[in-house]
């Protein structure tokens, strides 16, 4: 694999940036990973060396690192296509629950009940995979500020 260029890289971090926001307005969580513009790798690398270039050339100012920060740690709201259905089905089955207005016992019959008592410690897992992953991303997003950037 060829090195990426800052102007790559540029380009690589705005068409996430652009799918992101399209996703955030769209209330897309979590997205599927076939959904990134790139693979991950290729975006994690590219934030480093765009993060790199705009401290290099005083462009990197609080609002915008801030703003790229929050970016970068969503790469952990992209997963497997089967753990992101997982996720939103879940998340309906709860929705659902909690706009059903009947008593507890009246609604153990119903199908969104039975996948939120199905699917709740798996569910469970991989809400904390996800938050490890984002935890992750968010110290090495700062070490790089620790570095130089």
């Amino acid at each position: 694999m060829e090195p990426i260029t800052p102007g790559d890289s540029q380009r690589i971090v705005a068409a996430y940036l652009e799918m992101l926001e399209a996703h955030a307005a769209a209330d897309v969580y979590p997205a599927s990973v076939r959904d990134l513009p790139h693979p991950k790798q290729i975006i994690r690398n590219a934030f480093e060396i765009s993060m790199r270039t705009l401290a290099g050339t005083d462009q990197l100012t609080p609002e915008l690192r801030d703003y790229l920060e929050i970016a970068y740690v969503s790469l952990a709201d992209y997963v497997d296509d089967e753990v992101a259905t997982l996720l939103r089905e879940y998340a309906q089955a709860g929705q659902a629950l909690a706009a059903d207005h009947r008593l507890a016992r009246e609604k153990v019959t119903t199908g969104a009940w039975q996948r939120v008592a199905e699917q709740s410690r798996l569910a469970g897992h991989l809400a904390r995979a996800i938050s490890t992953e984002a935890d992750q991303l968010r110290s090495e997003f700062r070490a790089w500020q620790a570095v130089g950037c």
